[in-house]
């Protein structure tokens, strides 16, 4: 059964179980043990003992801290690999939720999942929330992939593909397209799309992909850690527009030239994509 806690909960076990430091796209603070040796932490009451944390006392009755202070050895085991992964996969969402005062607001969930050595774990926040639980364990390099794309899709959903005809273009010049209309709106973007060659279907899309108060996009991106981390340049990026998904992705031709791809995205479509993405070699 999967840890469902917060922030300062995974802290709590951080400081308890010496794991310096959680996947960056999680946005929790590093234990350091020079600092943080004497546990004792700042609260709203005042500077406290750990183990008489609101965050500590709210694991002892989940049943995840024992009488003795010892941490659950399932929880243990997902902590250690979250805290030493080999690679990861991070996963970004981002979704509109109305706006405030004129201005679009964007609601943010972020999905991270860890391997270390045969052993994988997954974490994703959602504001203060945080849920914590295994993926699964294997030798195998393709059953890995499998079992790490599995809760990237569930994260991710089901929708329905666009109804448009995947297309390809040269990336510099949409992205330059995009950064000197954004600002102008959306009848602008789809002008300028259309002069790129764009069908009327695809700019409208494609239009509506690019507005956060429209549409929902999440990134996905493999991260390697070694002597140093590296953060591979290929990534996978979804859509959810009202017309239906795409995917955008990026690849680089014989002359060094770089393309955006974005295709109609539909269920298969997504696990063949995040299959080659997590199958990327490991970096050096």
């Amino acid at each position: 059964m999967a840890l469902i806690t917060t922030v300062g909960g995974v802290w709590t076990l951080q400081a308890l179980l010496g794991v310096e430091t959680m996947p960056a796209v999680l946005r929790i603070k590093p234990f350091v043990p020079s600092v943080h040796e004497s546990l004792i932490v700042e609260t709203t009451t005042g500077p406290l003992p750990l183990n008489e944390t609101g965050e500590y006392l709210g694991l002892v009755q989940a049943g995840v801290i024992d009488a003795t202070g010892h941490v659950d050895d399932v929880v243990r085991d997902w902590m250690t690999v979250l805290g030493r992964p080999g690679r990861q996969a991070v996963l970004s969402i981002r979704r509109p939720a109305g706006e405030e005062h004129g201005t679009p607001i964007v609601h943010e969930r972020a999905v991270v999942v860890c391997r270390h050595r045969r052993w994988m774990a997954m974490a994703a926040r959602d504001g203060d929330e945080v849920v914590i639980d295994a993926v699964g364990e294997t030798d195998s390099p393709d059953e890995q992939v499998q079992l790490m794309c599995a809760p990237l899709l569930a994260a991710l959903g089901q929708a329905p593909p666009a109804p448009i005809e995947g297309v390809n273009l040269p990336a510099d010049l949409l992205a330059s397209t995009l950064a000197h209309t954004t600002s102008s709106g959306r009848d602008a973007i789809a002008a300028a799309l259309a002069r790129l060659g764009l069908q009327p279907a695809q700019a409208e899309v494609l239009t509506a992909a690019t507005r956060p108060d429209e549409s929902a996009m999440a990134v996905v991106a493999v991260v390697d850690h070694g002597i140093s981390h590296h953060v591979h340049p290929w990534v996978l990026t979804v859509a959810d527009t009202d017309y239906g998904r795409i995917s955008m992705t990026t690849t680089v031709a014989a002359d060094g030239k770089t393309w955006m791809s974005v295709w109609p995205a539909s269920n298969a479509a997504l696990h063949n994509d995040l299959t080659e993405l997590l199958s990327l070699p490991r970096a050096a």
